[in-house]
């Protein structure tokens, strides 16, 4: 009898301890995932250069070039709904400058304790015990709590960002670190094409060139996960916050409402403004007034798109301009000292020959503003092109794919298009 126990025990023990093995590597528990997130990527720049990691991705793993931001479509909104899950009008940063009324203004912060609700996707990792690195990614650190992650990277201004190349080699030395320090999900902002694309333009050598160096980035990446010894257990993800549209016209907004007398703070980024009556009774005017051009809409708070997700909240303003492409809206402080004459000077739209070339913000079914998503690795289906990705279903694949829950609450789904079927 008792040696029967005996082999029954030791059974029970081969079992348990084969385990591991019988399961598929994106169901082990030490699942690893990389998301590297490069700056305004927009489809073009890849189909106008040479790409041999982003081909290898392709033809590999699972890609789609319509991934689908929430609007407006600019970095900082989409860089919180890719990495929380949640639309704008839940994780609370509403566009790239605003005005709170408890905190006063929001611009370009990377702290987490501006969101209202919900968990950016490091958070809802460590909070289960998964060991995560942020690079330069949002709501890496709170003024109020400190770094957000186990490996947190200590830029606070976007002057103090690496090169992409220096990025990458963090990236690069963190999946060569030993097991028992290796984070288990690796998440990196990149600055990408961005900024050359902003200043010279869609089709310009410099833009193009930035997208090759883009590419190498991930290219040096894959061959790094291809030489560790858990490659098979790795996941690599790579996407982008929007994409970019050709602009021509700068919308002077100032000397707009100068020229109709409407008393309003204004705060404006991209492709739109909010504006802030301290008197309500004002609306309705400047509603009337500004509803006759055609270079942009003016949408009240309370009527906005169904699609727009930025809710109804104190940050956003009362009234809310959208311009058209080829036109774009910046404040008067985002432009040069000199040419600061020109709000209260200037004519209502001002020609963008030496200031911005592309830009982007416009809703996101505008042509031109969606993005890149290449997902390569463990648990990804193979040589699959994808119709879409929505960018509130970023967080919630990578959770799955890490066997974790997403964060609290969040709204997008897994986008299991891009996933290895199930066995029945």
């Amino acid at each position: 009898m008792l040696t029967r126990w005996i082999r029954a025990w030791l059974l029970v023990m081969l079992l348990a301890t084969s385990v591991p093995s019988l399961l598929r590597a994106d169901e082990r528990p030490d699942h690893t995932v990389v998301v590297l997130l490069f700056d305004g990527w927009a489809p073009s720049l890849v189909q106008s250069i040479p790409a041999p990691a982003l081909d290898r991705m392709r033809k590999q793993g699972a890609w789609t070039h319509h991934m689908l931001p929430a609007f407006p479509t600019i970095s900082l909104i989409n860089q919180t709904t890719i990495s929380t899950g949640c639309w704008p009008e839940h994780h609370g940063i509403v566009t790239n400058v605003f005005l709170d009324p408890q905190r006063g203004e929001y611009d370009h912060s990377h702290d987490a304790d501006w969101l209202i609700g919900c968990e950016h996707l490091h958070q809802a990792a460590e909070r289960q015990g998964v060991r995560s690195a942020a690079l330069g990614w949002v709501g890496r650190y709170s003024t109020a709590r400190g770094d957000l992650a186990t490996h947190a990277s200590p830029e606070r201004a976007f002057a103090e960002f690496p090169t992409d190349q220096e990025r990458t080699d963090q990236v690069v030395r963190l999946l060569q670190l030993p097991d028992a320090d290796r984070p288990r999900l690796i998440l990196a902002y990149f600055k990408g094409p961005d900024g050359v694309e902003h200043f010279k333009g869609m089709d310009s050598d410099a833009t193009r060139q930035a997208a090759i160096e883009s590419d190498a980035c991930v290219g040096k990446i894959l061959d790094t996960i291809a030489a560790q010894p858990f490659h098979d257990r790795v996941t690599l993800i790579v996407t982008t916050d929007h994409g970019m549209i050709p602009v021509t016209h700068d919308v002077n907004i100032s000397k707009i409402l100068l020229n109709h007398k409407i008393d309003a703070q204004y705060r404006s980024t991209g492709t739109t403004s909010f504006l802030y009556f301290a008197d309500r009774a004002q609306v309705d005017r400047a509603f009337t007034e500004l509803s006759g051009y055609k270079e942009f809409d003016v949408v009240r708070k309370d009527a906005q798109p169904a699609d727009w997700h930025i809710g109804t909240g104190p940050r956003v303003g009362d009234l809310i301009i959208s311009t058209h492409p080829p036109y774009f809206i910046e404040d008067i402080s985002r432009w040069p000292k000199w040419a600061h004459w020109l709000g209260t000077w200037g004519p209502e739209f001002l020609p963008a020959t030496f200031a911005l070339k592309a830009t982007h913000g416009y809703p996101a079914d505008t042509p031109g503003v969606a993005g890149i998503f290449y997902a390569w690795g463990a648990g990804v289906a193979a040589g699959h092109e994808i119709e879409s990705i929505r960018a509130i279903d970023i967080h919630p694949t990578v959770t799955h794919l890490l066997r974790i829950a997403p964060g609290k609450p969040v709204d997008g789904q897994v986008a299991e298009a891009f996933l290895v079927p199930k066995p029945d």
